[in-house]
């Protein structure tokens, strides 16, 4: 036999000085049997049609998967790809739950639900192997964090095929993970196929470990046939990446024999039978059962065919396995859409409170987020400019003093990257806010939230989950634009998976927050960006406001109308109008669009018998079609009118503030909506291919159609108006060049004089510093709008109103 310990130089590739024992040797040699023996079984039953849906085969890649999972620890966590079989059992699943996951049975890894391409294994480390291109190196990333963060030198590996470094994905992941020296590791195989797209054809820079260098992190391309060549590099990147020095891109190059999934044609279509049959002649078992044999004279061909043996075994064990497991029983279907229950402990035993502290919106929920970032030492935070800056909104002002940069993470301007980053690491045991500042930005993430965090629970049979928050400023406020205005939450409300909240108070912003940072599942967190200036009572101490309870927001006996986030503050404007002509309103505060309480909603149509629903989102298909529908199913007797519907009108947020306030809704609006309810005719939503269903046109065009009752919006909460200085009122006529507070910032409404710079009367020249404006921001610097005599006309201390008058210059 041989010797127990031996120098290899093997395969082409420089092993000179690497000491690897023999039972190191024969088990690198059994894995990979392992893999092609499991994969060529697999197949066969394919093709019997054993095995439901596609099957993406690694045949060929052997040497990759396992030189590289050899230095893991079950603690480190590998996402892998549609191609992943072979990164599941080099990782250590059980063969047995591997095959019947692939029959879609019950004693499979994910029960039957995952299947080929979504195989999880949390005993194991396996993150998931992914349907979605370039989804799981994201993944890998925040993993990595997440163990950083906890205290332990687990690292996260993402496996990926080369088609995955053209994709967004790839860029944004390895940039944030190797400026934030995320321990990780990044191996792309490179088979040189995407698909059927040589790659070649898809980049002029084939050589994709030297893509590293643009990311600042380390790039290597190893022979990924050669399993002792992958062995090294992989050590040498694992190091690296537990002693904190960041993560390692590995061109792992190597080439499957079967078609990208079986069906898909070997060759004649983009492959040559030639350079099949030349990739062939490197197979990585051969060259190392062959090198094993004379090269290394490590062992003999008795004891290589006796592994073979006891692998055959092995897999046809579990090809019966798969085959005796039962189906999955139907009833399960339901299960493990979210957590069982729902809300955390706390929020179920929360009472309702009341009174409190005045407190801002933002200060509340940044209180809200320090506590549980106290409370919890794992919590991350992840969003761009919030961390020493405090955020576009002076939103996590002060959070980056106390928590430091490694919680409060800076990232780049790359949603998709640190999102995905917040699926891995909220995964793992560190669960992490997503900032993505305004909610049109969500799409850049979509992927992420829909696909991954939302699915993670279910695809996985309950083994795993994403429980991060996605944190964004939502709605209309000061003509922000098409891009900066949306709600969008009936959209994310449609995703099986995901707690959409849209708070509208103080208090149930931070409540809910508090919640979210408890719960086991994803949580949209939309705050309208309206409300960021709008203060409240908070209660003291601990204050947690479970999902899916609706809150009274106000008593009535004759309509019910029912709305979240801003526009519930607009209802209740609406309902005092409406009570001083005799009609009496109960309005409801949804707080959350998922879970929907429409047992509450119910219940006050039972005793009001008619319902207006007002949603800052588009009609189509959102909560008032939801909310009136179920209304039809559970309260139809209750009802004594057709539902009625009120929504921003279905065109893109214009800049224009005439054109805005055509399209949104008001108090005003609100009014006429509830009271052609009670006389018995809902308003109609208007729609675009059908604009006759409106009110009367002004014009006989589809463009030119009016929504009824339109009237000037009042889309901001009032602010606090300024306290004139003495005098104040004759100045402010005393006409002269005003001097105001400026404009441009769509979340601020107002500021506190805190200097003047210039004395009543002096001489001032245009441009010159006049005066000094704080806000729950910045320090604003007031400057002279023209040469003259200043004149002042508010004293220091008063609070302005943005765009208020404070002086004038003569």
């Amino acid at each position: 036999m041989a010797r127990s310990n031996i120098a290899v130089a093997g395969n082409g590739s420089d092993h000179a000085g690497r000491n690897l024992d023999v039972p190191l040797l024969l088990k690198l040699y059994g894995q990979m049997v392992l893999l092609r023996r499991f994969e060529s079984v697999a197949q066969t039953a394919c093709r019997k049609g054993e095995t439901p849906g596609f099957l993406h085969l690694y045949i060929g890649e052997e040497a990759t998967a396992v030189g590289v999972c050899a230095h893991l620890r079950p603690t480190d966590w590998v996402t892998s790809t549609h191609r992943g079989h072979g990164h599941a059992l080099a990782k250590g699943m059980h063969p047995n739950v591997l095959m019947a996951e692939l029959f879609g049975k019950r004693d499979g890894c994910c029960g039957g639900r995952g299947g080929t391409m979504h195989l999880y294994d949390r005993s194991v480390g396996l993150f998931g192997t992914n349907g979605i291109v370039a989804a799981g190196i994201s993944h890998a990333a925040g993993v990595g964090m997440s163990a950083r963060v906890q205290g332990r030198d687990d690292i996260g590996v993402a496996f990926f095929g080369d088609g995955a470094t053209n994709h967004a994905g790839f860029h944004e992941s390895l940039n944030f993970a190797g400026i934030q020296k995320a321990p990780a590791v990044f191996v792309c195989e490179n088979n040189l196929y995407a698909t059927a797209t040589p790659l070649k054809t898809a980049t002029l820079n084939p050589e994709i470990a030297t893509r590293a260098a643009a990311y600042g992190i380390p790039g290597i391309a190893v022979d990924g046939n050669d399993v002792l060549a992958v062995h090294e590099v992989m050590r040498e990147a694992v190091e690296r990446a537990r002693r904190g020095d960041g993560p390692t891109l590995i061109e792992s190059k190597t080439y499957r024999t079967v078609g990208h999934h079986e069906g898909d044609p070997v060759t004649g279509t983009y492959r040559t039978q030639a350079e099949v049959d030349e990739w062939a002649k490197r197979d990585p078992i051969k060259i190392f059962r062959k090198a094993l044999l004379q090269e290394y004279a490590a062992t003999d061909a008795g004891e290589l065919d006796a592994i073979d043996e006891r692998i055959e075994k092995i897999v046809q064990e579990s090809l019966e396995f798969a085959r005796r497991s039962p189906e999955p029983d139907s009833a399960t279907a339901f299960h493990h859409v979210f957590a069982e229950p729902l809300n955390p402990p706390e929020a179920l035993a929360a009472k309702p409170m009341t009174g409190g502290t005045v407190t801002s919106w933002l200060d509340a929920v940044r209180d809200g987020i320090a506590e549980e970032m106290r409370r919890d030492k794992a919590i991350l935070y992840f969003g761009e400019g919030t961390g020493e800056r405090g955020g576009t909104f002076a939103h996590t002002k002060g959070l980056w003093a106390e928590f430091g940069p490694n919680r409060m993470v800076d990232t780049p301007i790359s949603e998709q990257g640190f999102t995905g980053a917040a699926v891995g690491a909220s995964a793992t045991g560190a669960r992490t806010v997503a900032d993505l500042m305004f909610a049109d930005f969500m799409f850049e993430a979509g992927g992420q939230i829909v696909l991954q965090a939302a699915k993670l629970r279910y695809m996985s049979n309950n083994q795993m989950s994403a429980p991060m928050v996605v944190r964004v400023g939502a709605g209309a406020v000061r003509s922000a634009g098409p891009h900066h205005s949306g709600a969008y939450h009936p959209v994310w409300a449609h995703v099986p998976g995901l707690i959409v909240c849209v708070p509208s108070t103080p208090a149930d912003a931070k409540g809910l927050m508090k919640t979210a940072l408890r719960a086991s599942d994803p949580v949209m967190m939309m705050e309208m960006k309206a409300l960021f200036a709008t203060k409240g009572e908070v209660p003291e101490g601990e204050h947690l406001v479970p999902f899916g309870v609706a809150r009274i927001a106000r008593s009535g006996k004759d309509i019910t109308i029912v709305s979240a986030g801003q526009l519930v503050h607009r209802s209740l404007e609406a309902a005092e109008t409406l009570a001083a002509q005799g009609i009496d309103c109960e309005v409801i505060d949804l707080r959350t669009i998922v879970p929907l309480d429409v047992k509450t909603v119910a219940e006050s149509v039972a005793k009001t018998h008619r319902l207006l629903i007002v949603d800052e989102g588009w009609a189509m298909c959102g909560v008032g079609a939801e909310l009136g529908q179920a209304m039809n199913e559970i309260a139809f007797d209750d009802l004594d009118a057709p539902v009625g519907r009120l929504h921003t009108e279905p065109v893109s947020h214009p800049l224009a503030p005439s054109l805005e306030r055509m399209m949104l809704v008001d108090a005003t609006k609100i009014v006429a909506a509830a009271k052609d309810v009670i006389g018995g005719r809902a308003p109609v939503p208007w729609h675009w291919r059908y604009p006759g269903l409106a009110a009367t046109a002004t014009a006989s065009a589809p463009s030119a159609v009016v929504p009824a009752q339109a009237a000037p919006a009042n889309t901001n909460i009032p602010s606090p108006a300024a306290t004139p200085a003495p005098g104040a009122a004759a100045a402010a006529g005393n006409g002269g060049e005003p001097i105001t507070m400026p404009f441009g910032d769509l979340t601020v409404s107002e500021g506190t004089i805190i200097r003047w710079a210039k004395a009543e009367g002096e001489a001032v020249k245009a441009g010159e510093l006049v005066a000094e404006i704080e806000t729950d921001k910045a320090v604003v610097e007031i400057e002279a709008p023209a040469a003259g005599r200043l004149t002042i006309e508010q004293a220091v201390g008063t609070v302005v109103p943005m765009g208020g008058r404070i002086g004038a210059v003569h």
